[in-house]
């Protein structure tokens, strides 16, 4: 007991230890995403980009690259690509919007006769290769500028809105999401090393309890400040430690003012911070095998390693300040991050579980033959409105009886012990509830506007990439059934394997692969042309699928079975089936319409199919490339 009074750092490094042994996989990727997207670790990054030109230069010059890798980081674009944008902006800035297009110009072509890139990083093809070409080139910023001077009539007043955009955006995005990560990732790890189970969906704390603005300005706010004292140098060094546990106290208490959690932080590392200092210095050995290994080992240990240690420390210091009674420790009142409530306690607050097994045991509906069959083997309903809500009603509440058993056995946060949880937040979660019924005419509801959304999709892109609007599709409506049809077939055909996250990602990819694949074949037999080609796509089979296609249906596809279409369904099952059914039998006449016509005069033309015909490389094998891209 002595020698951990001597040396808590031996105590804080074993726990942290445990923690990661528990959920390595969670705070692995939780780091993952700090690491990449977040404002800490900038070395970890450094060290990341050695590896990574390493790999595409083939240098084997290691002092060389060392030096080049310390010079930029993974969050930020390269020198290249960020001269292409600051030649954009700077001849907006100079009034001079022709030389900002042609500059634009230049870049999209050298990334399209890949002069700028390599077989690793190639950007030539591909829905995401133009996204981002059109961005890091700075045509988009060409594109806003000619739509606001459409507008205004004006090129000077078009530039200054096109970089008060510019600006505002990234700030936005720098101070609600980058610049928060750091919380967020303190809040799970503070979960992680007192419970066994820490439900992905705990990463939106803030937002459930209604504070992701207020705790976005305190992570500013202190970000600001310390940057400020950087410099004074020395100023710098003394405020990094002084404001080191702000993260965390945001963590447990988002609702704290900005400069009270400064306050707050420095009051609790008065006498801690030569402490802190020798804490970190701890791991400087890892931080040098990170050097040595290219980051690797800072991604796959040393940094949720040091995350997790700091947390240990935050509850050392967080205890001792309480214990001396520091001005506006009262405020760290999460408890239940710190100690485990006792069952009966939980039992008492989680009281209506015994209420929720009544509630099923007394409104189960029994279903038979084939109602139950489609229920049980698709989600489809066949039955009254009435019935359908109380069955998903008792699934809904069997699953949350599930999750509030485990929190019961002290193996979950008590999110309803938190001081800032809301009855009213059950609501939100409830809206998302993926295990349930679909009526027919909730999925051919979830048909049209899946069709509709890809339709907008696919245009969208032709607009931004192209500059010119294009009906894309075989249909002449706005709708691409390929979506629609590929949403409403996850929801139906995969429904037994929804509770199982990972088996259903796999069966999207192998669904979405074959219906696109013998869609493509279909058309190409009997119209003799394509709709689209991945023909020179990464992980492409006869230009019909490629991997860059399905990794978007696999995204697509599991956002809409455990998100979207949930919340749809919680929409649409609130309006009238007498408003439901018209609307549906409307849509289906016009799209049956759309489709006899379609059959007899298909939508053709530039952006749509101008691909080779189908008979012109039949004799040249399944592997022959047809120019174009897939749109």
């Amino acid at each position: 007991m002595e020698e951990n009074k001597i040396n808590p750092r031996k105590e804080w490094k074993r726990s942290a230890r445990q923690v990661i042994k528990t959920h390595y996989i969670l705070l692995v990727l939780v780091c993952a995403v700090l690491l990449y997207y977040g404002t800490e670790f900038g070395y970890v990054r450094a060290n990341a980009q050695n590896m990574y030109q390493m790999i595409t230069t083939h240098d084997i010059q290691f002092g060389q690259t060392l030096l080049k890798g310390f010079e930029t980081s993974l969050d930020e674009p390269s020198d290249e690509v960020q001269s292409a944008q600051d030649a954009v902006l700077e001849s907006l800035v100079n009034n001079d919007a022709e030389a900002g297009r042609d500059k634009a110009d230049e870049q999209m072509q050298e990334y399209a006769d890949g002069k700028t890139t390599n077989e690793i990083t190639g950007r030539k093809n591909g829905i995401f290769a133009g996204i981002a070409n059109t961005i890091s080139s700075g045509r988009l910023f060409m594109i806003l500028y000619d739509g606001f001077n459409s507008i205004f009539k004006d090129g000077r007043t078009a530039s200054v809105f096109v970089i008060l955009l510019d600006v505002m955006f990234s700030v936005a995005v720098w101070v609600f999401l980058k610049n928060l990560i750091s919380a967020i990732a303190r809040r799970i790890y503070l979960e992680a090393r007192m419970y066994e189970q820490v439900p992905v969906a705990h990463v939106l704390h803030f937002r459930l309890v209604k504070r992701w603005i207020r705790a976005s300005l305190t992570m500013l706010t202190v970000y600001v400040m310390e940057t400020l004292w950087w410099y004074t140098i020395v100023g710098g060094v003394i405020k990094h430690y002084s404001y080191r546990m702000v993260p965390f106290i945001v963590a447990e208490n988002p609702d704290i003012k900005p400069l009270k959690a400064i306050t707050l932080s420095r009051k609790m590392m008065d006498g801690h911070k030569w402490e802190c200092f020798k804490l970190d210095l701890s791991f400087l050995l890892w931080n040098i095998l990170g050097l040595v290994t290219f980051g690797i080992t800072d991604f796959l240990w040393t940094a949720p390693y040091t995350v997790a240690t700091l947390s240990e420390y935050y509850a050392y210091v967080r205890a001792q300040a309480k214990e001396a009674g520091v001005e506006g420790t009262e405020r760290l009142d999460d408890i239940y991050l710190f100690e485990k409530a006792e069952e009966q306690f939980l039992r008492k607050t989680y009281s209506d579980v015994e209420e929720q097994k009544h509630f099923i045991d007394e409104h189960r509906v029994t279903l038979e033959g084939k109602k139950a069959f489609f229920a049980k083997n698709f989600g489809l309903w066949f039955g009254s409105t009435e019935e359908k809500k109380m069955y998903d009603e008792v699934d809904t509440r069997r699953q949350q009886i599930v999750e509030d058993r485990a929190v019961i056995k002290g193996k979950i946060y008590p999110q309803r012990l938190n001081p800032l949880w809301l009855e009213s937040n059950n609501n939100i979660v409830r809206n998302i509830r993926y295990i349930r019924t679909y009526t027919i005419w909730s999925v051919i509801l979830v048909f049209f506007a899946f069709a509709f959304v890809g339709w907008c999709w696919e245009v969208g892109l032709h607009v931004v990439t192209d500059g010119v609007f294009v009906n894309r599709g075989f249909f002449h409506g706005p709708w691409l059934p390929i979506y629609g049809g590929g949403v409403a077939m996850i929801v139906v055909l995969l429904a037994r394997w929804r509770s199982n996250p990972p088996a259903e990602l796999v069966s999207i990819v192998v669904l979405c692969g074959c219906v696109e694949y013998f869609t493509s074949l279909y058309l190409e037999v009997t119209k003799g042309m394509r709709w689209w080609d991945y023909t020179g796509y990464f992980l492409n089979l006869n230009g019909r699928i490629c991997g860059e296609g399905l990794l978007v249906f696999a995204v697509g596809g599991m956002a809409a079975v455990y998100i979207l279409v949930p919340i749809l369904d919680a929409m649409w099952s609130r309006l009238n089936r007498k408003i439901i059914i018209p609307v549906c039998i409307v849509l289906l006449v016009a799209f049956a319409v759309d489709f006899v016509y379609s059959t007899k005069v298909p939508n053709v033309g530039d952006g749509i199919t101008d691909y080779a015909a189908y008979t012109e490389v039949e004799d040249a094998g399944p592997s022959a490339a047809l120019p174009g891209s897939a749109g």
